[in-house]
């Protein structure tokens, strides 16, 4: 992690968002961080890790799946922030190579980064080699991603994401958001890490109320304000985004820690969401039923303690789905 190192007074003022480059052997790979590292004018950092040279099943190899979640925890939780508290860095996207076996990434990513897929219909495959062994053409496609990262729908998704709404479904635990008796809506979150789904079909079905201080008092009177919007899960439990009182969720990697895909997974997922930073440190929603009705016994899906029954008034979810609260 050298490059991540250098000074920063380099590009337009202000914290550096950071490019993960997934799928590239040894001979890109390195050259093409460089490139964006080296580049004067950009304030996009860039991280990668070598791929196989083999062009089939290369994204089977989850030690270079793990190095490449490292690079960038290394990167994300080295705790820089602006004088506004905005961390670097600011955005996370994953350029990655857009062939079989891609989803194996978000093992390691979940839904913390914005999947920027590369890919070169017009290549001839000379040799039978892939394009991904070309540095040209490796860094005509990461210049690609880079722009792609910064057009109008991905700065709609930023903003959307930045302004952090009661009622966003974007925001929601995914693990623990229930649609239905089987299904989850992380499985719409994966749906579009992988292209098949657009940000509208994510939030599609997801119902929300505004909820009147008689529905939620204790919330009120524990983070203050009454009328706020909130979803709804197929349960009838309330997340209600709460503004005060966070008390973790944020997952730090100790330094002599084993390092696999889901504490990799946890660190990312606690700190950003499709590539946008969660603030403050803490973010959480607090499930609970409303007009007070106090769990007993409720299952919820922590990441950490697996399905686990939780009692009292509310529990706190964090955007990774680890859970606290009452046990039992």
């Amino acid at each position: 992690m050298a490059e991540a190192s250098r000074p920063e007074k380099r590009g337009p003022p202000g914290p550096s968002p950071l490019l993960v480059i997934a799928g590239l052997p040894k001979v890109t790979a390195e050259p093409a961080a460089a490139t964006i590292n080296n580049d004067r004018d950009t304030r996009w950092r860039a991280v990668a890790a070598a791929f196989p040279n083999q062009d089939a099943g290369f994204y089977g190899d989850s030690k270079a799946i793990v190095e490449l979640g490292r690079l960038a925890c290394e990167f994300a939780m080295a705790g820089k922030r602006d004088d506004e508290g905005i961390p670097t860095p600011s955005r996370i996207a994953v350029a990655y190579v857009d062939v079989a076996g891609f989803e194996r990434l978000w093992d390691v990513f979940g839904h913390a980064v914005l999947p920027m897929p590369l890919s070169h219909p017009d290549w001839d495959w000379p040799k039978g080699r892939h394009w991904r062994h070309d540095i040209e053409i490796v860094n005509l496609l990461v210049r690609r991603a880079i722009a792609q990262a910064e057009a109008d729908s991905a700065e709609a998704l930023r903003l959307r994401l930045e302004a952090h709404r009661s009622d966003d479904a974007l925001l929601l635990p995914g693990r623990n958001f229930h649609l239905d008796a089987e299904h989850r809506l992380v499985e719409r979150f994966r749906g579009f890490m992988n292209g098949h789904l657009e940000v509208a079909a994510i939030e599609a079905g997801v119902r929300v109320e505004r909820f009147a201080y008689e529905r939620l008092s204790n919330f009120y009177n524990r983070m203050g304000g009454t009328r706020k919007k909130f979803a709804i899960d197929a349960r009838d439990i309330v997340f209600a985004k709460a503004n005060h009182g966070q008390d973790g969720g944020v997952h730090e990697i100790p330094a002599d820690a084993p390092i696999d895909a889901a504490l990799l997974q946890r660190a990312l997922e606690s700190r950003y969401r499709f590539g946008t930073p969660l603030v403050p440190d803490g973010f959480q929603h607090d499930a609970q039923r409303e007009k007070n009705v106090p769990f007993n016994g409720e299952l919820f899906d922590c990441v950490t303690k697996e399905r686990v029954p939780f009692s009292g008034d509310h529990v706190n979810v964090f955007p990774s789905d680890v859970v606290t609260g009452t046990q039992g």
